[in-house]
């Protein structure tokens, strides 16, 4: 709750650098809450609030962790025919392979997951607002600055229409987090605070990390990391953590699911034609 993934990564990337003595004396580029002055201080939390459910480093039988990689050239194929797809002039409108992949991984989930047409399905995508703030702060401001767009449709709709249609709507979601957006949701945060505990998900995928943190750029001394794994912390169904992969251009996608889907989707060949299985209940 103190930092999000970019303050994460910036911290142990001035953890190395202090190991290997090139920095000595480091500093944290802070910033007061954006709302100073319009709310009441203190914010009171309610106590149920603060009471977070053990997380176990064991998953329950029915749930699975496995991790997909795309390569470079997978990221490339998919964003080339997707982009041709949504066709327009409007460089807001050209998908990213962040979203073609998160798409493509959405839309085989729900693919593979059994849901009635008339099913909402939500695809909670975590995402740094420190540029998107009016004024924006810093790149390496040091705290939480994370907001959850959230991208909301039905199963029959998702499957009814192509991967580009499951981008665009990503793409549209991430174009609203605007300054007034988040101001908004934090203003009817703090009249009445919520904390997610973020363990079981329904009919939802909650997605968090980036392809664009700096993993393997962190050297205690050791050698570059061969390998990054989220630990217990990825459970749940619909839990997805998005690293950058061991090979410039690629991503590697962990993922938390329902034992039936996901052996649903290690069948589907429409899904496995673009990535790669490279570790199975080994996070």
């Amino acid at each position: 709750m103190v930092v999000d993934g970019t303050s994460f990564w910036s911290f142990f990337k001035t953890w190395t650098e202090i190991c290997s003595a090139r920095k000595m004396f480091p500093s944290l580029s802070l910033r007061g809450c954006f709302l100073d002055g319009i709310i009441d201080y203190p914010i009171r939390v309610p106590f149920s609030e603060t009471v977070s459910p053990l997380v176990s480093s064991s998953l329950p039988p029915n749930l699975q962790k496995n991790i997909f990689r795309f390569t470079s050239r997978n990221i490339s194929e998919l964003k080339a025919k997707t982009n041709d797809e949504v066709g327009g002039s409007d460089e807001d409108l050209k998908i990213s392979s962040f979203q073609v992949v998160l798409a493509h991984m959405w839309r085989s989930i729900i693919k593979n997951s059994g849901l009635s047409p008339e099913e909402l399905i939500q695809c909670k995508l975590a995402m740094d607002l420190r540029r998107r703030l009016n004024p924006p702060l810093e790149k390496e401001c040091f705290g939480n600055m994370v907001g959850l767009a959230t991208t909301t449709t039905t199963a029959g709709e998702m499957l009814n229409n192509g991967l580009h249609w499951a981008a665009l709507q990503l793409n549209k979601t991430v174009r609203s987090q605007t300054n007034e957006e988040f101001k908004r949701f934090a203003e009817n945060w703090v009249k009445n605070p919520k904390i997610p505990n973020g363990l079981m998900v329904n009919n939802s995928l909650v997605v968090a990390s980036s392809p664009r943190f700096n993993v393997f750029g962190n050297d205690f001394g050791w050698g570059k990391p061969i390998a990054v794994r989220a630990g217990p912390g990825i459970a749940g169904h619909g839990k997805i953590l998005v690293y950058p992969g061991t090979d410039e251009g690629s991503m590697e996608i962990h993922t938390s699911l329902w034992s039936h889907v996901l052996q649903k989707l290690l069948a589907d060949e429409d899904f496995l034609q673009h990535v790669v299985c490279i570790n199975r209940n080994q996070m």
